[in-house]
């Protein structure tokens, strides 16, 4: 493969473009090849290489997992899931949100349609991924209460027609 198909690759990786099956290829080509820029280094870095990683697994040990259909509350609890992580990580590990706040060892790394994002760019986007977060979660709680409000209403009206 030539170098501008693996950072078209790695671009589409940061994207969410690639199948789980196109990832473990990704992740076996990474392995084999030297080639070095910027957006591929990065990909190596997120997916867990490290410059003294020589190893790889062989072909005849890559497990091929089919993905399978999910369901709206299984998407669902799993976006909810995210976010509250999200927002955990943020409350224990700093104030990412608070731009005063912001000391010399913050450094962040954002790709936008695979083209990596400088660190004030970067820090806005992840805000508004934060803010967005903190909406749905807020949303979330609305939607839990008003069906808890028709939960009672059904057991108010059941135990009225007893």
């Amino acid at each position: 493969m030539t170098l501008q198909e693996i950072e078209q690759l790695c671009g589409l990786y940061l994207d969410c473009h690639l199948s789980v099956l196109e990832e473990m290829e990704l992740e076996y080509v990474l392995s084999q090849v030297d080639y070095h820029s910027p957006l591929i280094d990065d990909v190596r870095t997120i997916i867990g290489f490290f410059p003294s990683e020589s190893t790889c697994k062989q072909k005849s040990d890559i497990i091929i997992k089919r993905p399978f259909r999910k369901n709206r509350m299984f998407q669902i609890g799993a976006a909810a899931s995210v976010a509250i992580l999200l927002c955990l990580g943020i409350i224990l590990f700093g104030n990412i949100s608070d731009p005063n706040t912001t000391s010399k060892q913050d450094y962040y790394i954002a790709y936008a349609d695979g083209k990596r994002l400088n660190d004030k760019e970067a820090k806005i986007l992840i805000q508004q991924e934060i803010s967005s977060a903190d909406e749905f979660i807020r949303n979330m709680g609305e939607i839990e209460k008003m069906e808890m409000e028709m939960i009672n209403n059904f057991e108010t009206l059941n135990n009225f027609e007893e």
